[in-house]
This record gives C-alpha cells, sequence and structure tokens, in this order.
C-alpha cells in the first residue's frame, strides 16, 4: 500500500513538474530524414544553383538543416522535424 501511494505521488509530481517528456534519443525516421536532407543539400550544392534567387532559397534550407541538426543534439526533436521538413521541401523545389 505504501508503495502504491509513493508511486503515485511520484507520478504526480513528474507530470505537475510542467516540463514535457524528451526521449532518450532520435526515431530512426528522423534520424533517416536528417540523413536525407544532408544528402540533398551536398547535391544542390554541387549542382551550385548561380540564380540569386534560388542561392537564398540553399542558404536557407543551409540554415533550416543546421537548427534542425542543433535541435536534435539538444532533445528537441518535434522542433528538429520541422526544420527538416522545411529544409527538404526547399530542396526539393531546386532540384526540380
Amino acid at each position: 500500500m505504501r508503495t502504491r501511494i509513493f508511486a503515485a505521488i511520484a507520478a504526480l509530481a513528474t507530470l505537475a513538474n510542467g516540463r514535457p517528456t524528451m526521449a532518450a534519443s532520435p526515431s530512426p525516421e528522423l534520424v533517416t530524414l536528417e540523413r536525407e536532407v544532408s544528402l540533398e543539400l551536398a547535391h544542390v550544392r554541387d549542382s551550385g544553383p548561380t540564380d540569386p534567387v534560388k542561392r537564398k532559397q540553399l542558404f536557407d534550407a543551409s540554415q533550416l538543416e543546421q537548427k534542425g541538426e542543433a535541435a536534435i543534439k539538444s532533445g528537441d526533436y518535434r522542433s528538429a522535424e520541422d526544420s527538416l521538413l522545411q529544409a527538404q521541401a526547399i530542396l526539393r523545389q531546386l532540384s526540380d
């Protein structure tokens, strides 16, 4: 009985803390997305767009990719996924 009470108190304290719990490591899907974006970024850089608008888009995609990597390192996997998906969309548009 006492163990149950302590477990309930610990659970409530965790919920009352107000901080979202973060996964210990990124999901396999997020790791795959990060790799895909890195490869697509390298491919677009190799093609070297010369149009100023496309160069700006490449820069934006690069910034988003870096932001995603930083978010992964900090454990904010949701922000990482958002940034990487935005970068991927830009890169795919550039590849067309």
